[in-house]
């Protein structure tokens, strides 16, 4: 598996930097009225930022918000008083390496618990985690948590220069999470409406054939200094086009493009500059945390939000978590199941990473009825998995033509009833499907790939 591009290497490409185009009066007006706390939050982190670069002072930070998360967290949920008990953890720590004697805390651990957790939570919402690395489950968050997460997107972004009302084009899924009938509308409605307030404009990446890319970067183009945001993938196909097509993508006058959910390789930056000549950015989250570390303009590493969470890799490579703001749920040694490459030299805090690697999604090809073919991202097969109940587990593998969806379900219903049911919502995005070329079998052995993550999607 190739590496990230290091700042010497993209040193050799220099983007020939897009104009910024200042926000909408009428963006500017909603973020700076409605966003007014969540501004003032940022530029408070920015400070801090600014103010405290010593590793030394970083861990005493860190060690006295763990504490307070800690104790919290043991107090109002019978989870973690019951986790500390059976595992015989300490109050509190002298420090924060103490945190290698705590048990791995997993996303099982909490589907098993849920039910007490989502009861000492409330009152709460819940967020879906969309299903990125596998099927959707549910996570409790607080009002609280939302100005917080929104600040580390944009702390993060700040670091290239992206501010909330920028111009900001997302090629982005999870349509599903909307929900279905009038409250699925509705709620599009909504995020339309946000949407178009605050100067973004959103396309979906469940269209990704030729036809739809181009129509993107048409898009695109005609909102010069815009910031791309997008899954991996996603923004492959557009600089496929761009370089296919023979144009002249810097004519877009893209500032940058922002890598999400996916792995990224030296290639993808090397390409947003040379065919955009925008900049390339990486960001790295998940639903449980929301982002938590961001590249910046002049290397792809990635460094961690250090007020937010202590991160460290266990000896195994795996990037653990644990929660330095008191949100509704807090995680402690949360396992992330990524993979993170160490950096060579430099300071142990704030933490940062070479690499995230084994985050793994594609692209598949689907062969409509009438003989057509149709690129979509693996999300869209993913999400209509997820509605359909009885689903608990699935594998989905492309060879050549065909797709074979591997499931694990519930109940007795049959493999053909499933079938039929995936079918049914899949078809609502992409019309009729030659159903010949789509076959369900049981799940009889769940993969991981060599990094240790469970593997969902295989493409031969």
């Amino acid at each position: 598996m190739r590496s990230i591009a290091t700042a010497k290497d993209l040193s050799s490409i220099a983007p020939r930097r897009a104009r910024r185009r200042a926000p909408s009066s009428l963006a500017r007006a909603v973020v700076g009225i409605g966003l007014r706390q969540r501004l003032q939050l940022l530029a408070e982190r920015r400070e801090l930022y600014r103010r405290v670069t010593d590793p030394a002072e970083i861990a005493r930070h860190q060690l006295a918000a763990f504490n307070a998360v800690w104790r919290l967290a043991t107090r109002r949920y019978r989870f973690y008083a019951e986790w500390q008990r059976r595992h015989g953890l300490k109050d509190e720590l002298a420090d924060l390496t103490e945190l290698q004697h705590f048990p791995v805390l997993r996303k099982a651990d909490l589907e098993e618990n849920f039910r007490t957790i989502a009861e000492d939570a409330r009152p709460c919402g819940f967020i879906g985690t969309g299903g990125s690395t596998g099927p959707s489950t549910w996570f409790p968050r607080g009002p609280e948590d939302h100005a917080f997460l929104h600040s580390n997107m944009y702390l993060g972004r700040s670091w290239a220069d992206i501010a909330p009302g920028d111009n900001i084009v997302l090629i982005w899924g999870h349509d599903h999470l909307y929900g279905f009938g009038l409250k699925g509308r509705l709620n599009r409605a909504k995020r339309s409406v946000m949407d178009r307030l605050i100067g973004t404009a959103r396309l979906s990446v469940y269209r990704l054939d030729d036809q739809s890319v181009a129509a993107y970067f048409d898009a695109i183009r005609a909102r010069p200094g815009a910031v791309v945001v997008g899954y991996v993938s996603a923004i492959r196909k557009l600089l496929d086009f761009v370089e296919r097509s023979g144009i002249d993508g810097r004519d877009a006058g893209v500032r940058a493009i922002v890598f999400c959910s996916e792995t990224v390789f030296a290639r993808d930056l090397r390409r947003v500059r040379a065919l955009l000549g925008a900049v390339p950015l990486i960001e790295y989250g998940m639903g449980e945390t929301g982002v938590i570390a961001y590249s910046t303009p002049e290397a792809s590493a990635l460094t961690f939000l250090w007020d937010a969470f202590h991160c460290h890799a266990s000896d195994a490579g795996e990037l653990l978590v644990s929660s330095l703001q008191p949100f509704r749920f807090p995680l402690i040694h949360f396992g992330t199941g990524d993979r993170v490459q160490p950096l060579e030299g430099g300071d142990p805090l704030p933490f940062g990473c070479a690499r995230i690697a084994g985050r793994t999604r594609t692209l598949l090809q689907l062969t409509l009825r009438d003989g057509s073919k149709r690129d979509v991202h693996s999300e869209l097969l993913e999400d209509c998995l997820d509605l359909v109940p009885e689903v608990r587990s699935y594998l989905i593998r492309q060879t050549g033509e065909e797709i074979e969806i591997a499931v694990r379900t519930a109940g007795n219903g049959g493999l053909e009833a499933t079938r039929r049911r995936f079918l049914d919502v899949i078809e609502r995005h992409c019309g009729p499907l030659d159903r010949s070329k789509l076959r369900f079998a049981p799940l009889l052995r769940e993969p991981y790939t060599v990094a240790g993550k469970r593997q969902y999607v295989v493409r031969e």
